[in-house]
């Protein structure tokens, strides 16, 4: 993967936390928090598109004996969520994507606002590899935005548009992500709704 694609939310990065508090007030960080507290010790955490990590806090002073793999793609991301932790000596950051997933098995997989980055296609191969990082029985907690009603387009229309603008992403269209990884791979287990149903968080078992 090309660099500059690979850190394409740097230019961001700084802001992000402010932009979405402006927006969504404190909604995004509680759709990312719920459902932590299932994470069972000793798990083994893989985490793709960590972001700035606000979250991470919680799930480590809930959980003191889980280990993370934090997989980021943006450099100055994985900065600022160094910044944001407390403490980081359970954490391993990892500069890549989902392409650089480390080769062993997880107990869980999280992605906060991951899945609405990839096409239908992409993100069909996607859930084919989380599939293949989990052990039996492992769960994806997955907090994203969902287009259930007329406003939920409009507001994700203009939120693509500027992250087509700042160069952050080309995508313009919302994946149905939940129909995706429930097609084969996955059954839905935990779902709850935030900011008016415009963001859930989902927690999905291996089949």
């Amino acid at each position: 993967m090309e660099a500059l694609k690979l850190n394409r939310f740097d230019r961001i990065a700084p802001f992000y936390d402010k932009i979405a508090g402006l927006v969504f007030g404190n909604s995004l960080i509680k759709a990312q928090e719920c459902n932590l507290e299932t994470i069972t010790g000793y798990s083994n955490v893989l985490v793709l598109g960590g972001g700035t990590g606000k979250w991470l806090t919680k799930l480590l002073k809930l959980n003191s004996s889980c280990t993370v793999w934090y997989v980021e793609a943006s450099k100055e991301m994985i900065g600022q969520a160094k910044k944001n932790l407390d403490f980081t000596d359970r954490i391993i950051f990892i500069h890549g994507t989902h392409e650089n997933m480390p080769q062993q098995k997880f107990d869980v997989v999280i992605t906060h606002f991951f899945v609405d980055m990839f096409t239908e296609p992409e993100l069909e191969s996607i859930t084919q590899q989380i599939h293949n990082h989990l052990k039996s029985g492992g769960s994806w907690v997955v907090a994203d935005f969902v287009n259930n009603k007329y406003w939920h387009g409009v507001l994700l229309k203009l939120m693509y548009l500027f992250f087509n603008w700042v160069g952050a992403l080309d995508l313009k269209v919302l994946p149905n992500w939940d129909r995706i990884i429930q097609s084969e791979y996955f059954e839905r287990t935990r779902l709850s709704s935030f900011y008016k149903g415009f963001v859930n968080t989902v927690t999905y078992i291996r089949s």
